[in-house]
């Protein structure tokens, strides 16, 4: 099932969880940092955005979550990241 409570290691090591994003407007990406083409267009669109929207992009907190956890390490997401907006979030977890 997608949606409802979660608990994900974010790109800093950090554990999060549904709840540290309460108050913003979530935009959930599910991919994997390997993916050639459509998941970086799908960010760099997210994150031009995010920068026309200014200081209303403080409303939205975008995260990107991978269904790729083996490979998707938190090194690996930590480094993907700064190709897109600094607000970003990666979070990985289980296979399961």
């Amino acid at each position: 099932s997608i949606g409802g409570p979660f608990l994900l290691e974010d790109h800093t090591g950090r554990t999060r969880s549904h709840l540290d994003f309460r108050g913003k407007y979530a935009l959930v990406y599910f991919g994997y940092t390997y993916c050639p083409d459509i998941c970086p267009t799908a960010l760099y669109g997210v994150t031009d955005a995010l920068e026309r929207l200014g200081d209303k992009a403080k409303n939205f907190q975008t995260l990107f979550i991978t269904v790729d956890p083996k490979r998707d390490t938190v090194p690996v997401l930590r480094g993907y990241l700064k190709h897109f907006h600094p607000s970003f979030i990666a979070l990985t977890g289980t296979q399961e």
